[in-house]
């Protein structure tokens, strides 16, 4: 798969999507080792999961139209701090 740098991420953008992807894998894997039968601690991971995947998108859309970002299958190269995109 072929890729094009669209963007080379400043330390506090980084962070702050890295922040977001964390929380976000983070509460995924909570909610597949918790038991449905456990419904409060359940329920509390869905509503938590619904607002950081709604936080996670916010960013992807504010950041692409700020920095009016090519193509729209972004992704993040954590490593080299850059926003990708395939060609």
């Amino acid at each position: 798969m072929d890729s094009k740098v669209v963007w080379q991420l400043s330390e506090e953008d980084l962070n702050e999507i890295q922040d977001l992807f964390e929380r976000k894998i983070a509460i995924e894997n909570l909610i597949k080792i918790v038991n449905l039968k456990d419904g409060d601690i359940y329920e509390k991971l869905i509503k938590d999961y619904g607002k950081i995947t709604r936080e996670f998108q916010q960013w992807w859309d504010i950041k692409s139209s700020q920095y009016k970002w090519e193509g729209t299958n972004w992704w993040v190269d954590f490593t080299k701090s850059q926003v990708l995109t395939r060609i």
